[in-house]
């Protein structure tokens, strides 16, 4: 009788645990991802900001690009936080259809911040000469 109950408690010890690992998980990925919002909205909300004042000077559209240099850092960062959140997301028993998501996820974020970086260091570059 009391193999049993020890049987029985540990499947339910095992099941809290694995239930408390989900709640974290699913807690902590949205963490991830409102960071990744905030980072991009205080980026947009700068960018507009510097936008308003070289307007008010005639000069909108600076030939150095510093606007879209210090935006295109902030979305590459938001990037790798977004990845991180999908990662953290998947981390806990997944299964191939989440696994095959994250993949494309991955891909597709991977793609894009690839030519993001790109095209901030032609930026820095071209920002470097102009000095």
């Amino acid at each position: 009788m009391t193999s049993i109950v020890c049987f029985y408690l540990a499947v339910n010890l095992i099941e809290l645990a694995e239930n408390f690992l989900d709640e974290f998980v699913l807690i902590l990925k949205i963490f991830i991802e409102a960071v990744a919002v905030f980072i991009i909205a205080f980026a947009v909300l700068k960018a507009l900001a510097q936008m308003w004042k070289r307007r008010k000077n005639k000069r909108l559209f600076a030939q150095d690009g510093t606007i879209r240099l210090e935006l295109g850092i902030s979305l590459v960062l938001a990037l790798e936080f977004l990845l991180a959140a999908d990662i953290v997301g998947t981390a806990i028993s997944p299964n191939w259809s989440d696994i095959g998501r994250l993949a494309a996820i991955a891909g597709i974020r991977t793609f894009l911040n690839f030519f993001l970086e790109k095209e901030v260091k032609e930026l820095e570059e071209k920002n470097n000469l102009n000095r």
